[in-house]
């Protein structure tokens, strides 16, 4: 397992989704428009931002610890 380019990206990715979520949601209770689309949209980005970002650090994490394991041997 290595660590690549698309690791980072998840990382970013979700770091940019989950505040864009909060966003989404904040705009649309401001103005008074808290629909169903506007909820589940806001919920769907700051949830698949957490998951995008689980994943990507989960990936480093275990390349981390691989590279370590290998430097023991």
């Amino acid at each position: 397992m290595r660590a690549t380019w698309m690791d980072f990206y998840r990382i970013g990715l979700g770091v940019l989704m989950i505040p864009l979520g909060a966003t989404i949601l904040v705009r649309a209770a401001s103005r008074g428009a808290l629909t169903p689309p506007a909820l589940l949209m806001g919920l769907a980005f700051i949830g698949f931002g957490a998951y995008r970002l689980y994943v990507g650090i989960t990936r480093y994490r275990a390349f981390r610890a691989l590279n370590a394991k290998r430097r023991e041997q």
